[in-house]
């Protein structure tokens, strides 16, 4: 049976609050639904600024890690330094992938810092644009990270020390079985694309599952490399289709 993981990029003081809090009410009324959140720590990107930001933010952040949600890294300032979709080769730029391990591991423990300090660092890593290379995983695997919610596949897998937890679709494609996690940003949705994914959540509570139970679930042996590979060639024709290439 498919099971999702609901994931939110860009969480900062002056994100769409607005727009979250259809989701935010969604969680009270289903306590045992554990959403991953991808905190940016010193956001610099002025694009994700679309609202007055709360000056309440980090007491909100520690309200939800204390619930029990789980914070994924997002990013140290969400400034793009890089061109290049790194690993995945989903994005066009990066803030990480293509510079050295050491830079990158500098540009990491800045950002964790930042959350050790507020007291809500979690050892969970998301990528802005979903761009990291093989020094992203090697530095967060010297800094104490665990997960990256990214990668190819219907199951986790390891790569570099860290386990990485597939991220397919923004929306609930599913061929039956597998994790999928369902990327959402809400600066960007439309009101319909919000009430069918705040109608989909409902109707699949029971199939929706926290990021810490989806990284310890295992792939059958002999289905985990067909799969990924699958998943990596169809994801790519998807994106090539939308693009044109």
């Amino acid at each position: 049976m498919s099971r999702f993981v609901i994931r939110f990029d860009d969480v900062c003081p002056g994100m769409a609050w607005a727009r979250f809090q259809p989701f935010l009410d969604f969680f009270d009324r289903h306590p045992k639904v554990m959403p991953l959140l991808g905190v940016v720590p010193d956001n610099r990107d002025p694009k994700l600024d679309v609202a007055p930001p709360r000056a309440d933010f980090w007491d909100l952040v520690r309200q939800w890690h204390a619930r029990g949600w789980t914070l994924a890294q997002h990013g140290t300032t969400h400034e793009y330094s890089q061109p290049g979709g790194g690993l995945l080769g989903v994005g066009t730029k990066s803030e990480f992938a293509g510079l050295p391990l050491d830079a990158q591991r500098e540009r990491l423990a800045r950002g964790q810092a930042i959350l050790k300090r507020e007291g809500v660092w979690q050892p969970c890593f998301m990528a802005p644009s979903h761009s990291f290379d093989h020094n992203t995983l090697r530095a967060l695997h010297e800094l104490g990270f665990e997960a990256v919610t990214d990668g190819y596949g219907l199951y986790p897998y390891e790569l570099e020390g860290i386990t990485l937890v597939p991220q397919l679709f923004s929306t609930p494609r599913h061929v039956g079985f597998g994790i999928y996690t369902l990327c959402l940003h809400v600066n960007s949705m439309s009101d319909a694309r919000l009430a069918a994914t705040l109608r989909f959540m409902t109707q699949n509570a029971s199939r929706l599952i926290g990021f810490d139970e989806a990284r310890r679930t295992h792939a059958p042996r002999l289905l985990a490399p067909a799969a990924r590979a699958i998943s990596s060639s169809a994801l790519r024709a998807l994106r090539q289709a939308r693009h044109g290439g």
